[in-house]
């Protein structure tokens, strides 16, 4: 298994994970494991373009590259989306509705990946 595919079956095993957090009523830990989802999925899509991907930092350049490449404005929402699930594990204020909808972002994010 090359580390293209080791990334992309950890977004896919941490997104299943985040899930079943959520319906756990966990939704620190849920909100964490959807943005990690996310983090593998464009670590994936790095590896195979062979782009830096160590850093938030590089996630922005990458995100960048793929807004120029397709012209689809929700990758940046959904990314968005999977940042504010990033900050809410240490903030804590968004609700499990909102979780939810979020979580929806980053299954299309993921898809959107991997479809580059």
């Amino acid at each position: 298994m090359t580390t293209a595919e080791q990334y992309r079956t950890a977004s896919t095993t941490l997104y299943d994970q985040a899930l079943v957090e959520l319906d756990a009523g966990d939704t620190r830990q849920a909100s964490e494991k959807l943005w990690g989802a996310a983090a593998q999925a464009l670590k994936s899509l790095a590896e195979r373009r062979g782009w830096p991907h160590g850093s938030h930092a590089h996630f922005y350049r990458i995100m960048s590259s793929i807004e120029g490449e397709i012209n689809d404005p929700t990758v940046r929402q959904h990314f968005a989306s999977a940042n504010e699930l990033h900050i809410n594990f240490y903030e804590h204020w968004l609700d499990e509705d909102q979780i939810r909808r979020r979580a929806f972002d980053v299954e299309s994010f993921i898809a959107q990946l991997a479809n580059l």
